[in-house]
């Protein structure tokens, strides 16, 4: 059963990783599109999106490096973590292109 749960929970962190690199390059392409109709918070979202990039390649190798045990709270805290940038980063995204 842990192994399902941990495979499903890979799953959703690649297809949210893959997700979050789409939603940067858009947003950096609506900054330098109109950078007068920049928000506020956008700084603020992509070093998030920049920081949690690290952190996410830390976690990853500690998951490797630790006992099975912990393999599905690594990759259940991975997945969170992920899920909370990428959906950040799509209400900064629906921000920028609701203004048009």
């Amino acid at each position: 059963m842990n192994q399902t749960i941990t495979f499903v929970f890979t799953i959703i962190f690649l297809l949210e990783s893959f997700w979050e690199v789409r939603l940067f390059s858009q947003l950096q392409a609506l900054a330098i599109q109109n950078p007068t109709r920049i928000p506020p918070r956008f700084a603020k979202v992509i070093r998030l999106e920049r920081r949690w990039n690290w952190i996410s390649w830390i976690l990853i190798i500690l998951l490797f490096l630790t006992s099975s045990n912990f393999t599905i709270l690594w990759v259940s805290l991975i997945t969170l973590i992920e899920t909370y940038v990428v959906w950040r980063m799509d209400n900064m995204k629906s921000k920028m292109t609701s203004k048009d």
